[in-house]
């Protein structure tokens, strides 16, 4: 006899693919003993498989390589014979539109907020972000994977390479997989876990989208789930009781806990004290910065703001040092919630400038929030401005000359032992560093990309195009772009330093008149 460990570790796959196995009648159920693993241990419950279950996952394997589908391996194995009766193949209702996909509020298995079960002082444990011991992972509201721990590795992706693409990191059809092993009732309550804190910003139509290429039942299964998914009462911690289809684990609560920057999924066996849990979780600003410290590298599309004070060198050289720290520090504090608001990721500061990062969001388009973002930081500057010419009686303006762009590039984070950062490779925060060095006197330059990509509705709230000269002056060309090369003189001391984005075409944003 095998153990589950044994096996999964001889076969090199996922708990979930076991338990998808099992569920199809590839796989026997395990006989579930309770025993100490070595004389004076402590007794642990484990599943036992047959000796031949490691050649019959090599089998599967084998035909899997070979392009067989998985109703043909079943039909195959199913008629050869075997030491032991290999039950028949079920209908998953996870795939059919099955009594699953009727989950309603009166039903004993929808979603409940569940009481922490009583435990005993041996079964507490210490938890923190370096050490959930519980499968755990993290979907943006687009159910992207962005990070997991070692558990959930193993648990879930076991067999399976994680995209770089963030689009390619749908957690569905991994779920789905893992669902297979589960029994009707307890499938509408895996998926509702995870919709009800999310369904808030999801709207029905950007999930549909995100189902990608999966089959036309299982695509119907899941709207189905959408539509009648209640939204938790509390979306920050939401609960749901749920049997595990693995009897080593058994009856589990999955904690569902709501972050700004997405929503982490805990599997907490029955026995153990969810508290801890939340008591970790409960430091939320410390706990979210140092998860995703560890955030998986992900090549995704994003739009980037690099911000730089103008003429700070001569502004440092003119206030005491006190007044300047107190400035910039008035600066940041004030702008940090207009970031907030507009979904910007902290990337850095720079001395006296920021980089800030957008990604896409569910609900709205990150290209927009950006250019948004960039003219309330002008705004806000002004205010600022005003604010310190009245204090310090002096006639220096406050300009915060900004830079935007966009592009598809590698997102990852530098890491220290006490600090992290957000960190973009590529050109893209190349140029958008270039077009904040173009923009003087507070104004905001953009890729001809970005303000292309927003939408004929999107363009029409805002302001955007080159200034020109014409024998009567100076006139403002809107809904236009210019090369960068055509706006500086030879004479200009930026000509050289921006010779590397000389063809780049961009335009002005302004204010909406």
């Amino acid at each position: 006899m095998l153990t589950s460990v044994a096996l999964l570790e001889g076969a090199g796959i996922s708990r979930a693919t076991l338990n998808n196995y099992i569920a199809v009648g590839l796989l026997p159920r395990p006989e579930v003993r309770r025993q100490a693993a070595a004389p004076g241990e402590a007794p642990t419950t484990l599943g036992y498989f047959p000796d031949w279950a490691l050649d019959r996952i090599g089998q599967i394997q084998e035909l899997k390589r070979a392009g067989v589908s998985m109703e043909d391996i079943k039909r195959q194995l199913a008629d050869e014979a075997e030491p032991v009766k290999v039950k028949p193949p079920t209908p998953t209702p996870a795939f059919s539109p099955a009594p699953a996909a009727k989950a309603t509020a009166e039903s004993s298995f929808a979603e409940k907020r569940t009481a922490p079960a009583a435990v005993q002082r041996s079964e507490s444990v210490q938890v923190s972000v370096e050490n959930i011991p519980y499968p755990a992972y993290m979907v943006n509201f687009e159910f992207q994977l962005i990070w997991l721990n070692a558990l959930a590795q193993k648990e879930f992706f076991a067999d399976n390479l994680i995209p770089e693409r963030a689009n390619d990191r749908s957690i569905v059809p991994t779920l789905l997989e893992w669902a297979a092993a589960l029994p009707p009732q307890e499938q509408a309550s895996l998926f509702n876990a995870h919709l009800g804190p999310i369904k808030s910003r999801l709207s029905r139509q950007a999930f549909s989208q995100n189902l990608g290429n999966l089959a036309e039942t299982q695509r119907q299964w899941l709207m189905d789930c959408y539509d009648q998914c209640p939204e938790p009462e509390n979306r920050i911690q939401h609960i749901v009781g749920l049997i595990h289809p693995d009897p080593e684990i058994g009856p589990c609560q999955v904690v569902a806990l709501s972050f700004r920057e997405g929503v982490l999924i805990v599997y907490v066996p029955e026995k153990q004290d969810v508290n801890q849990l939340l008591n970790c979780v409960s430091r939320r600003d410390s706990f979210i910065r140092a998860l995703l410290s560890q955030r998986l590298p992900v090549l995704t599309p994003l739009a980037v703001m690099v911000a730089d004070l103008q003429n700070s060198v001569r502004i440092c050289s003119e206030l005491p040092p006190e007044d300047y720290f107190q400035l910039i520090n008035q600066i940041w504090s004030t702008l940090d919630p207009i970031f907030r608001e507009y979904y910007g990721a902290y990337g850095k500061h720079t001395g006296d400038g920021m980089v800030y990062y957008f990604f896409p969001q569910p609900d709205r388009n990150y290209l927009m929030n950006a250019v948004l973002c960039a003219n309330k930081v002008r705004e806000t500057m002004q205010n600022i401005s005003h604010e310190w010419m009245v204090r310090k009686g002096w006639t220096n303006t406050l300009y915060m000359n900004i830079g935007l762009s966009e592009g598809e590039e590698w997102l990852g984070t530098f890491r220290t032992n006490t600090n992290f950062e957000l960190v973009v490779l590529g050109e893209t925060i190349n140029i958008c560093g270039r077009l904040s060095d173009l923009a003087r006197f507070g104004k905001v330059w953009a890729t001809k990309g970005l303000i292309s990509k927003l939408s004929v509705t999107e363009r029409s709230k805002i302001r955007y195009g080159v200034e020109r000269d014409t024998p009567e002056g100076k006139v403002f060309v809107n809904n236009s772009y210019a090369q960068v090369a055509t706006l500086l003189s030879n004479t200009d001391p930026r000509h050289v330093k921006l010779m590397d984005i000389a063809t780049c075409a961009v335009a002005e944003v302004l204010p909406k008149l």
